[in-house]
């Protein structure tokens, strides 16, 4: 059977190597002219920049794709650890480090608070709890029937998972700075940490677990061997494809996706298809004639995540002591968050994220200076698009923050500085409001109530990426995958007992 899948995300990649390992032919479309999505690369002034994800989390993920095909991803990118995980700079100019030793982050903790330290190891545990259910039961689950949602509603009350996560963090730490600290991965995934489940704490269980790692050379060459991966096994790619339409039979399956290459038309065949863009763009695309009431319902109620601007720059000196991740938080966090996910104008006093890649990947080093990028959380378009007028005003203030906390005399050392804003994410990655991580991680908006990963009316047209389950950042789009192959599975059970998969070609090759 043949599938196409269209995008070239982490999650659409996953995607195309899991049906490819099951046998399926497979072609990939894609708008741009180079692979990764969110995780493409930019360039400016002759240096390369990873546009999106700096860290990966939950390696195994990645490992499980290279052995379908029975290779070893060690063998293709090498994941450096990252030491500190993240330091973490507060407005009180007092700092703490997350690192990969517990006894080392309590120590950190107690340099700010040592009852907090005492509580930091329960914690951990309720994080674990948070993991084992929300992602190892949870995470490449079937959410198309709202029972099995319902099933879990008892393990998931019972772990307080209803809560928000910042007033999660209050029942273990008293420090305003230790509970930020632990409330910040649902920024991470596009999320407020005042409005955001706790069932997010299982995202440091998930760091504690595998860890926080850099694939040496950058994300982008993640990308690229993945892209290698799915090229050696028989996937086609096709860039410069943007898909315009999708072709229906009488039966109400896909039969064809239609793509603009150059100004001409393409059609692919196909019996299943896989879109890993943002759900609202598909839907756009299919039109509500083919969307169920449910479906309908949805897109005209779901609430997207907050833009980003991010600034890409090269420094004229190295700046040796600053770490590969910083978090530079303002002196505010409640009015902050307010004014990120609901407010109308820039922040004034924004909270950033710095990548300094150099600190982990020596060979990231340029030869007369570094590169670096910053990432600002902002509103997204439908309530702030200015940006026209404000980007030179935004840019000097996030530039002024790193040169006063982070990076002395940066305003006079900069070789270069380029941006991107929440633009960009609508107009090249098609997201609608330039939302920077599709849909925002609500209660209200995960596991059933999320975008399905199949749609409602066309039972063969799957979804993988950030706007469905179980949600954005690496580890949700790449376990997306997962959720697919088992749909597809079970879905084409008849078929699928009679078409080898790879693994069988594999061995056949070899004898």
């Amino acid at each position: 059977m043949r599938a196409v899948v269209i995008g070239s995300g982490a999650g659409s990649l996953a995607s195309a190597l899991r049906l490819r390992a099951l046998g399926h032919e497979v072609d990939v479309l894609e708008a741009c002219p180079d692979p990764g999505g969110r995780a493409r690369t930019l360039s400016f002034h002759g240096h390369s920049f990873d546009a999106g994800p700096t860290v990966i989390t939950a390696p195994w993920l990645f490992d499980e794709l290279f052995e379908l095909f029975g290779e070893r991803r060690p063998d293709h990118v090498e994941f450096l650890p990252c030491d500190p995980w993240y330091r973490l700079l507060f407005a009180d100019d007092s700092q703490m480090d997350l690192v990969a030793s517990v006894e080392r982050q309590e120590e950190e903790i107690a340099r700010l608070s040592p009852c907090d330290a005492s509580r930091y190891r329960a914690y951990l545990e309720h994080s674990k709890e948070l993991y084992r259910v929300g992602y190892e039961q949870l995470g490449d689950a079937d959410f198309s029937s709202i029972t099995a949602m319902l099933k879990m509603v008892p393990s998931l009350f019972k772990l307080g998972g209803f809560s928000t996560l910042w007033r999660h963090t209050s029942r273990y730490f008293s420090d305003r700075r230790v509970r930020q600290a632990f409330s910040l991965p649902p920024l991470l995934v596009g999320g407020n940490p005042l409005t955001t489940t706790a069932i997010y704490g299982l995202i440091h269980a998930m760091e504690r677990k595998g860890g926080i790692w850099f694939a040496k050379g950058g994300t982008s060459a993640l990308i690229a061997q993945l892209v290698a991966l799915a090229e050696r096994h028989g996937v086609q790619f096709h860039f410069d494809h943007k898909v315009a339409s999708l072709s229906t039979d009488g039966a109400g399956r896909v039969a064809s996706v239609e793509a603009a290459h150059h100004g001409e038309q393409v059609v692919f065949p196909c019996d299943m298809a896989v879109w890993g863009g943002d759900p609202r763009a598909l839907y756009a695309t299919l039109g509500r004639e083919r969307l169920s009431l449910t479906e309908r319902i949805r897109d005209r109620t779901t609430t997207s995540s907050m833009g980003l601007f991010v600034l890409y720059f090269k420094t004229k000196r190295s700046y040796p002591d600053v770490a590969h991740h910083t978090i530079v938080l303002s002196q505010r966090w409640e009015g902050l968050l307010r004014d990120i996910f609901k407010g109308k104008s820039l922040p004034t006093d924004p909270s950033l994220y710095l990548h300094r890649p150099a600190a982990t990947d020596p060979s990231m080093r340029a030869d007369d200076g570094e590169l670096y990028y910053v990432l600002a959380p902002v509103p997204h378009l439908g309530n702030f698009d200015r940006w026209n007028f404000d980007r030179p005003r935004f840019t000097k203030t996030v530039v002024e923050i790193l040169s006063e906390r982070v990076l002395p005399g940066l305003s006079t050392e900069l070789h270069f500085a380029e941006s991107i804003d929440p633009r960009y994410f609508r107009d090249t990655l098609s997201s609608p409001l330039g939302a920077g991580f599709s849909i925002a991680p609500l209660l209200s908006q995960s596991a059933w109530f999320r975008f399905h990963n199949r749609m409602d009316k066309i039972p063969n047209l799957y979804l993988c990426g950030a706007g469905v389950h179980p949600g954005g950042g690496l580890p949700g789009v790449v376990t997306s995958a997962k959720v697919i192959e088992r749909m597809v599975t079970q879905d084409f059970s008849s078929l699928q007992a009679n078409q080898p998969s790879i693994q069988e070609i594999l061995s056949r090759t070899a004898a």
